[in-house]
Formats: structure tokens, C-alpha cells, sequence
């Protein structure tokens, strides 16, 4: 996870060591002037930047000013490899607080304290990336903790001195209370709480692992190796997903279903080793046609139950298919889009650098439909404000375990389309299901709507 999180930063990586290497020097030298235990005061300050670079400094994307993430499942952040790493960072925070100062409970509070602090700063400073989120305090006080007593167990060892509470109880009580009531101040002031049932990416399993393995095994044989795996909880009657990165892609993998496989083997603009080679196949394609051809020949070998029932298309990716093709088979009942779906991604030298599979099981029957299109139409324009709905498409689509037939209208509203899902029995607009999404440019991209 390291490598993945600082590949291609090594400029932010060497400035970090530098600004850590700079800090320790300082709390060393000054701690031998002005105090003692310069060595642990040196370890302390190293912390404190190592934090501070990695929560504030650390160059990202996608901050959300203001908002700060709830996490209602209190557990789920001590499951993730994101959570460990934060109870990692804030462990010598506290060890060497305690071997710095000699006391345990202010070194606690000021471990608590400094990741509310940090919380509301990544929430707040426009240059930060990450995101306010209650499950990291929660880790990075499990982490200050173990620190902490760390340091009591080393000083008792060492039958080293540690200064009681009661000799500073009330310069304590005052400047923790104060730091507390001032963050209390500045998140009802500033910060929007946004309550969710899950945030972050939790550790996978062996057997998440190992059918990771063998599901892209089926797909690629021994192409690439998996770096790493991870679960990514679902929302809203969604199942979990298994991310899974490879040394030169990623691939998804809904679980515990496994009824969804997503894979990217590598820009597909810039064809190379990477994309997987189709066995006897040694002609780049220059057509729609000769694409279909490769891509049929990899699906009967593969995914033959993608084929079965099924009509494909194939289409280029780009004006001139100057990124290759995208060849799609599809199969309808009485007009509705079935779950069943597969997607070969034929980049221009004839290999194949992505993947969409998804083999769900028989719909058996679906509710009567009683919504034509335009009356799903105009549900859809009337629940985006009046916006102008396209042309849309009806698929089957699965509802807290039943299969329903809905609607998918594309509505615009000015330069943004939105995707809106409407019940084809009741007429009613599907909330959970409509998301903004990029405007179609071919029909059967249309049809790409992951349902």
C-alpha cells in the first residue's frame, strides 16, 4: 500500500525526509541546551513533522471544504489498512511524548487533541487534499494510546522518573479544555457532518484474496500478479467490492456475489505489454468487424455465457478508434435490457486492455410494466427541475433482491446530464439509483448504464 500511495511523489517524499531530518536536529540541540532527554525530544519533534506532512502537506485531489465525514460504524476503521497506518503514525507520537515530558496523560490528551486539530485542518486549509474523517481521531487516539503506555512501560522499565498528574493537573485541565472548546467552536462554525455507514477501504481476507486470484486467472491466466487487495463496503443495497490493483492496473470485483468483474489492463491509448494477447491472434485490426472477430474469439474461450442469448455490437472508442474498440453483448426480453452483460475493450494493436463481466442469474419474471417512456420522461424532467429529458432505455434492474424494470432517462441540465431512474410499474423515481453521469455519445453506450 506504501509504493502505491507515494509511487510517482518522490519529490514530496524527499522534501518530507528532509523537513523530518531538519525537525529532529532542532528538537535535539535545543533539548540540550534548554532541558534534557535531548534524544527524546529529537523523536518527538520527528513525529510531530512526520504527521504534519502526511495530514496537511500531502499532495492529493478532491478536497471538500467544510465537510466532515461521521463514520457510523465505529469498528470499521480498525479494519483498514488506511486505519493501521494511522495508529502507526500517531504510536511514536506518543512513546516518545511520554520519554520527552515523563507524563502519560497530558502526552494522551495532546495525541487526541493534535487529530481533531488535524481533522478540521484537512476539513478547512483549501490546499489539502484528504478528507475530515471521524475514523481516522478514532485511530490516531487507539495510536497515541499504545504510544503512550508504551512509554510508561519503558520508563518503569528503564526505572526512569515520571512526573505525577496532580503536579500539573490545573495548567493541564486549562489548555486542554481550551483546545477542545475552540475545535467544538470551529466545527460548529464551519464544518457540515455528514453521517455514512462506512468510509474506508478494509483489509481483504484470504479467501476475498483468493478468489481474486482465481477470477482473474479465468480471465488473463498468469498475465500480472496482485499487488494488493482491498474491500470496499457497499451503499445503498449495493454489495461490497473487492479492489484490486495490479502492477499495472487495477480490476473490481463485487462481492461476495462475484457477479461483476471490471478490469483495466492499461491505458488503452498507448498500447503495449501490458493489455493481454489473444491466442492466435497476430493481425492488428483496422475495423469495427476485424475487432469483433478478436474479441469473439477471446469471449468463446473465456465467457462463453456471455454469448449465449446474446447480439453484439461493436464500436469505436474515439471519432477515428484511435483508442481501439469496445465490442458489447447484450440480450433483451420483451424490450427490457437484461442483467447479463459483457464488454471486450480491443485496443489498436488487437489486444485486450479491458474487461466488463458481468454474469448475474435468470430473471425469471419482472413486475407488469404500466409507464410508457414519455410518462418516465416526464417524471424524470419533473424530478430534475423541468430539465429537457432525452431518449431513454429500459432495463432490468435488482431492488433489495428483486428484479424490477425502470426506466433509465438521461436528463440535461446545462452542460451536466443526469441519469434518472424511474419504476416502469409505479412511475415513481428510483433516488438511490440516479447519479450524475457523463453525456452517451453512441446508443450503445447508453446501454452502459451500470445498473
Amino acid at each position: 500500500m506504501l509504493q502505491a500511495v507515494f509511487n510517482g511523489r518522490g519529490e514530496f517524499v524527499l522534501i518530507a525526509l528532509v523537513a523530518v531530518l531538519i525537525a529532529t536536529c532542532f528538537g535535539y540541540f535545543a533539548a540540550k541546551r534548554f532541558l534534557n532527554r535531548p534524544w527524546a525530544y529529537a523523536g518527538l519533534l520527528a513525529a510531530l513533522m512526520a504527521e504534519l506532512m502526511l495530514t496537511i502537506f500531502f499532495p492529493s485531489q478532491g478536497h471538500v471544504s467544510g465537510q466532515c465525514v461521521l463514520n457510523r460504524n465505529y469498528s470499521e476503521p480498525f479494519a483498514t489498512e488506511q486505519g493501521l497506518l494511522n495508529v502507526a503514525m500517531f504510536l511514536p507520537i506518543g512513546l516518545f511524548g511520554v520519554l520527552a515530558v515523563r507524563r502519560v496523560f497530558p502526552v494522551f490528551l495532546g495525541g487526541v487533541l493534535l487529530s481533531v486539530v488535524t481533522e478540521l485542518g484537512q476539513a478547512l486549509a483549501p490546499w489539502v487534499g484528504r478528507s475530515c474523517d471521524s475514523g481516522d481521531v478514532l485511530t490516531n487516539t487507539l495510536g497515541a494510546g499504545i504510544g503512550a503506555l508504551a512509554g510508561w512501560a519503558l520508563v518503569r522499565t528503564t526505572r526512569g522518573e515520571l512526573l505525577p498528574l496532580r503536579t500539573a493537573a490545573k495548567s493541564t485541565g486549562v489548555i486542554f479544555a481550551t483546545g477542545f472548546v475552540a475545535c467544538a467552536v470551529v466545527w460548529g462554525a464551519w464544518i457540515t457532518p455528514l453521517a455514512v455507514d462506512s468510509t474506508s477501504l478494509q483489509i481483504a481476507g484470504g479467501d476475498e484474496k483468493s478468489h481474486a486470484q482465481r477470477v482473474l486467472a479465468e480471465a488473463f491466466d498468469d498475465h500480472f500478479n496482485i499487488a494488493n487487495v482491498q474491500l470496499q463496503p457497499g451503499q445503498n443495497d449495493a454489495p461490497d467490492v473487492l479492489l484490486i490493483t495490479t502492477q499495472t492496473g487495477f480490476a473490481e470485483l463485487s462481492w461476495p456475489d462475484k457477479e461483476q468483474l471490471t478490469v483495466n489492463l492499461e491505458d488503452p491509448s498507448q498500447p503495449g505489454p501490458d493489455s493481454f494477447p489473444v491466442t492466435g491472434v497476430g493481425v492488428a485490426p483496422k475495423t469495427a468487424d476485424e475487432a469483433l472477430q478478436i474479441a469473439t474469439k477471446y469471449a468463446k474461450e473465456r465467457f462463453p455465457w456471455g454469448l449465449a442469448g446474446s447480439y453484439v455490437k461493436s464500436f469505436p472508442v474515439g471519432e477515428d478508434a484511435e483508442v481501439g474498440w469496445v465490442v458489447s453483448w447484450r440480450s433483451r426480453i420483451d424490450g427490457v435490457l437484461m442483467p447479463m452483460r459483457l464488454d471486450v475493450e480491443i485496443n489498436r494493436a488487437g489486444r485486450v486492455s479491458a474487461l466488463l463481466a458481468r454474469h448475474a442469474e435468470d430473471v425469471v419474471s419482472l413486475p407488469p410494466r404500466r409507464v410508457s417512456e414519455k410518462q418516465a420522461a416526464a417524471a424524470a424532467s419533473a424530478s430534475a427541475g423541468g430539465s429537457k429529458a432525452e431518449v431513454g432505455d429500459l432495463l432490468a434492474i435488482r431492488r433489495e433482491g428483486e428484479w424490477r424494470a425502470q426506466w433509465v432517462i438521461p436528463v440535461s441540465a446545462g452542460t451536466d446530464v443526469y441519469h434518472v431512474y424511474v419504476d416502469a410499474e409505479t412511475g415513481q423515481v428510483d433516488e438511490r439509483a440516479s447519479l450524475i453521469q457523463g453525456l452517451p455519445t453512441t446508443p450503445t453506450e447508453a446501454e452502459l448504464v451500470v445498473s
